[in-house]
C-alpha cells in the first residue's frame, strides 16, 4: 500500500545549503528557480530521495488558515515544520505502486486510514515550476496524530532522473531510523506493517535519528552539518 517517498531536512538557509551539498559531492536538483526556490532535492536511482528546504519565520502564522481549509492534522503539521529547528524534521510516504493512469490519486491511501481509524487532513492539491519552467503536479495529506509520516502522491510528471551518478559515491538511502512515541509506533506499524528503507523504533519523542546512505564518502570538503546528517552504509 505505501513505502518510505523521502526524508525532509529543514535548512536556515537553503542556498547556503545546496552549496555545502554540492561541495560535499552531492547532485542538487532545485526545486524551482534558484532566485526563488525554497527547497531542493537529491535523488537516487531508486529509493527515497532527500528534501531540504527553508520556511520564512512567518510562516507559522499560515498554520491556522491551513488548518481551517484542510483540517487540524495539516495544521499542525506546517506548524511543527515552521517551528523545527536546522535538520531532519519529517519523513514523507507515498503509494507503493506507481499507477500512470492517475498518478495523483490518494483514494485507496484515505480509505486505508479510515479502515485503520488514523483518518486526518483532506487531500492537499499542490503544484510548482520546475527549473524548467515545467509545472509540477503532486498532493499530500497528513494521517491523525501529529507523529506520523504525512502522506504523498507521486509527482506528475515524475521527476526523478534515470540516471544519476554522485561524485561522492552515494548510490541510495540504505535506511532510515525513525523514532516515534510508543502509541504512535503502533500507529505506524498499522499503516506501514513492513518497509524496505524506514525503520521505525519506540522513543521518548519523535525524531529522525539518522539517515544512512549507501556508498556515501565523506571528504574533506564536506561541511560539519552535511556530515553531522548522514552515516554510510560500511559504519552502520
Amino acid at each position: 500500500m505505501l513505502k518510505c517517498s523521502h526524508i525532509l531536512c529543514k535548512v536556515d538557509n537553503i542556498h547556503a545549503c545546496v552549496a555545502q551539498l554540492e561541495q560535499a559531492g552531492f547532485c542538487v536538483q532545485w526545486g524551482g528557480d534558484p532566485a526563488r526556490a525554497h527547497n531542493a532535492l537529491v535523488w537516487f536511482e531508486e529509493g527515497p530521495f532527500l528534501e531540504f528546504f527553508e520556511l520564512p519565520r512567518w510562516f507559522r502564522w499560515l498554520s491556522y488558515p491551513f488548518g481551517w481549509r484542510f483540517g487540524s492534522s495539516a495544521g499542525q503539521r506546517l506548524r511543527g515544520w515552521s517551528q523545527a529547528g536546522a535538520g531532519w524534521c519529517d519523513v514523507a510516504l507515498e503509494p507503493e505502486q506507481y499507477q500512470p493512469e492517475a498518478p495523483l490519486s490518494l483514494v485507496q491511501v484515505s480509505q486505508h486510514l479510515q479502515q485503520q481509524a488514523l483518518a486526518g487532513s483532506r487531500v492537499v492539491k499542490g503544484r510548482r515550476k520546475s527549473v524548467q519552467g515545467e509545472t509540477v503536479h503532486y498532493r499530500f495529506m497528513m494521517p491523525r496524530g501529529e507523529h506520523l509520516p504525512f502522506i504523498v502522491s507521486h509527482y506528475h510528471p515524475l521527476q526523478r532522473p534515470v540516471c544519476i551518478q554522485h561524485p561522492n559515491g552515494a548510490r541510495a538511502v540504505a535506511r532510515v531510523d525513525f523514532h516515534l512515541p510508543v502509541s504512535s509506533h503502533r500507529h505506524l506499524q498499522r499503516l506501514l506493517p513492513s518497509d524496505r528503507w524506514l525503520n521505525s523504533q519506540q522513543g521518548e519523542r519523535r525524531c529522525v535519528s539518522s539517515v544512512v546512505l549507501q556508498g556515501w564518502q565523506a571528504s574533506p570538503h564536506t561541511s560539519g552539518f552535511i556530515q553531522s546528517l548522514f552515516k554510510s552504509s560500511q559504519e552502520a
